[in-house]
């Protein structure tokens, strides 16, 4: 193998297989500022920052047999891969919104480094006078993955030293030493876990009016129905046993994984088609979601879920939907901790997990308790670990064997959250200020909504992807969520 290629990891062929008409395998990153950076230091930075350092921004990926490359395109030219243009008047929001949700439907020419950044003039969507623009970048998900891909893009930005953004992602195991790390020291906890799990079903035992109460209230939850019984049954019984206990968390994941039925059918079920829509609501006050998450003893990241929550809930009932107590969504995490610089080897180095969000809570508390709870079952499984080995294991089987199985997971969940801190601080591209940022990962299958949740400067936005037929309001859907926290103890400072 020459220096002008490199063989391609089986956990980047899996994304770089799975492109289809309905649903591309694109990362796309959003930029905003209150006016037009100078676009020549902007090119400057991506060429020395992006570009340079990272071979992969100018190869293609080829195929020889059952080997995939990343290989040296001999006709690179940045300039490709760098385009202008403007937004119709009058280049508010609704305009902003809707080129980019044109752009996320249309596939980049395979015959180039699978890449494209785009200069959008002309937009006056912010609350300053003068004329803003819009930076958009756009990469196929086999080049990197979407927390690597917002390191790279604020690698691209100037900023003072204390406000870098934090340090983002984990090993496979809080120990370190990846997977098999992971392997080697989950021995030692069987024993300890195996004895909680034990001490917790002897309680729910000693119990039995209070257990088969519980029992049948979780079977019969609003939207459950006959096919989500064995879940609920398992769910229900672990409930009694330590959130921090993984060798249940890992086999109620493992379950769930397996034996989980599709998404129930709702105003956003259907066939995913290829025509998307966006929108994103922005400014957000950073220190009042900390007040609503210090008043309810909790933190910032279970209150943002929880008024995706809430926001959700009326959804449905403003569609007229059957009541439901939760659904899932598809969270990607990071699998390797992305340190203040990117190697020069990208790639993808996350795994997804399935987590359970309630619905129709009207008691903060309780909503909160139950989120936290979830994500704490979640971060004490080796559900991350499973997933990682079956995206690695997908990459090895026949294309439309991965594309089937891969539906099948996808097809469990409504689509995909994403939550990621930025910086603390304003940065600077091209010595303009940034105005924010969000990023969409892709959907797969059938999933009908992408939620994206980003904070920077002390500040929080959430942006909105949807399939356009399924869910063809997502300014509705991203609004919901914005008023929410105004619902929350806490969001009015006291006075």
């Amino acid at each position: 193998m020459s220096e002008r290629e490199a063989r391609i990891p089986l956990r980047d062929q899996l994304w770089l297989r799975l492109d289809r008409s309905r649903n591309l395998m694109y990362i796309n990153s959003l930029m905003w500022f209150a006016e037009v950076p100078d676009w020549d230091q902007v090119t400057e930075a991506i060429a020395t920052r992006m570009v340079e350092p990272h071979p992969v921004f100018r190869r293609t990926p080829v195929r020889e047999g059952r080997r995939w490359y990343w290989r040296d395109n001999p006709d690179f030219d940045i300039a490709d891969h760098l385009v202008r243009s403007r937004l119709p008047a009058p280049g508010g929001r609704a305009e902003a919104e809707a080129h980019v949700a044109e752009r996320m439907g249309q596939p980049l020419p395979d015959d180039r480094p699978l890449w494209l950044t785009e200069y959008i003039e002309g937009y006056h969507g912010h609350e300053s006078e003068g004329e803003g623009a819009l930076l958009l970048f756009r990469v196929q998900h086999g080049v990197v993955d979407g927390i690597r891909l917002t390191q790279l893009v604020l690698g691209l930005c100037d900023h003072d030293e204390d406000s870098a953004p934090p340090r983002v992602g984990r090993d496979l195991s809080p120990g370190g030493g990846g997977a098999l790390g992971a392997v080697g020291r989950a021995g030692a906890a069987v024993a300890k876990d195996s004895f909680g799990v034990v001490r917790g079903l002897a309680g729910a035992t000693a119990k039995p009016r209070e257990t088969f109460t519980r029992l049948a209230r979780d079977v019969a939850a609003p939207g459950g129905g006959m096919t989500r019984v064995p879940t609920r049954v398992v769910e229900s019984l672990s409930d009694h046993i330590s959130p921090t206990n993984q060798v249940v968390n890992t086999c109620r994941s493992l379950f769930r994984l397996l034996f989980e039925p599709s998404t129930p059918d709702l105003s956003w079920s259907g066939r995913a088609q290829s025509r998307k829509k966006v929108s994103w609501v922005s400014g957000l006050d950073l220190a009042a979601i900390k007040r609503i998450a210090s008043v309810h003893d909790t933190t910032v990241t279970p209150v943002m879920i929880a008024a995706v929550s809430k926001a959700l809930t009326r959804y449905l009932e403003g569609n007229g939907d059957p009541r439901v107590s939760d659904i899932n969504l598809m969270v990607p995490v990071s699998v390797a901790p992305a340190g203040d610089e990117a190697s020069e080897e990208l790639g993808n180095h996350i795994t997804l997990i399935l987590m359970r969000l309630p619905l129709g809570i009207d008691d903060p508390d309780e909503l909160f308790d139950q989120i936290t709870t979830s994500m704490t079952r979640a971060r004490h499984s080796f559900e991350p670990h499973v997933t990682f080995a079956a995206l690695v294991a997908m990459a090895a089987v026949p294309g439309a064997v991965a594309r089937g199985v891969i539906d099948v997971f996808a097809n469990k969940t409504i689509g995909q959250l994403t939550s990621v801190p930025g910086p603390a601080s304003t940065v600077r591209l091209g010595g303009t200020p940034v105005g924010g940022m969000l990023g969409w990962v892709p959907m797969s299958g059938d999933q009908s909504l992408g939620i994206c949740i980003f904070s920077y400067d002390g500040e929080v936005s959430v942006g909105i992807a949807t399939d356009a037929e399924l869910v063809p309001d997502p300014g509705r859907v991203a609004r919901m969520i914005g008023e929410q926290f105004a619902t929350f103890d806490g969001w009015e400072a006291r006075v």
